[in-house]
């Protein structure tokens, strides 16, 4: 019994710790400063010998150092140097259009990044990923486009204080895919709010006649910087589906803002 108990440990501590001290330092990264040992322990489910073990694991690695005047623990040299290297060799658009590739594989769609453009109060997409499933209408790249009008423009201006929106509307013109003219603005904020609480947004032939969006809201640390939209033909899956995909949507591009420093 000794025996296999024994076998049994060495085959699984070395993962176990390594997954564990993996875990342990995303949540100093997620982490607004220093944790104590009771922080970790309660958060990680772990006892606190075993926090304080994997402290000093890391801690002789450099990747997490002492802080002596609370007891607590931070990120170290090491760990600061080792995400410099990444950052630098990745920019944030490379990151995204890793994200957008994966999306588009998993939708057999097309998927855009919109890129919030502040200063001219418009968005422009900035990034394409195809799925094998061909459009069939053209899609502008790098160029102004409204904020009002398509599910990738709105899941932008929800994003934004009242003030901003109505400044906004206030120079908006017809919808070019359809003709519609401008919301009125109560209305308008009453839609926004219902985009915010459903954290994506559907819009149908707004921007492009025949086309259908699917948005939600991208985030990096310093706020709003886009929306990730799934584009498609109007005759394309159920309204049933176009929930799911929707749901779907909004979880994946939120984990892609918390990936991209974003603090809900």
């Amino acid at each position: 019994m000794t025996i296999a108990s024994s076998v049994s440990t060495e085959k699984t501590t070395p993962t176990g710790t390594v997954s564990r001290a993996l875990r342990l330092l995303a949540l100093l990264a997620d982490a607004d400063g220093p944790v104590t040992i009771k922080y970790v322990s309660d958060q990680m489910g772990l006892a606190p010998s075993t926090v304080h073990r994997l402290l000093g694991l890391l801690k002789d690695e450099g990747f997490v150092a002492d802080v002596l005047e609370s007891r607590s623990y931070a990120i170290g040299p090491q760990f600061y140097r080792v995400s410099a290297q990444v950052i630098n060799g990745a920019s944030q658009m490379d990151f995204i259009a890793h994200a957008l590739e994966d999306l588009a594989a998993a939708h057999n769609e097309t998927i855009l990044f919109g890129q919030y453009l502040p200063t001219e109060n418009s968005l422009s997409f900035a990034i394409r990923c195809d799925g094998q499933q061909k459009l069939l209408y053209q899609i502008d790249m790098h160029k102004p486009l409204s904020l009002v009008w398509g599910a990738s423009g709105k899941a932008i201006l929800a994003q934004l204080p009242e003030y901003k929106v109505a400044e906004i509307l206030e120079t908006e013109g017809n919808a070019p895919g359809n003709d519609a003219t401008p919301p009125d603005f109560n209305m308008l904020i009453n839609d926004l709010r219902d985009i915010r609480r459903a954290e994506y947004c559907v819009s149908y032939g707004e921007k492009l006649p025949g086309s259908r969006g699917i948005a939600a809201p991208l985030f990096d640390r310093s706020g709003i910087i886009g929306s990730i939209c799934l584009t498609a033909p109007e005759s394309r899956n159920s309204d049933s589906d176009i929930d799911l995909i929707g749901k779907n949507l909004a979880q994946r591009v939120r984990q892609l803002s918390h990936d991209l420093g974003a603090k809900f």
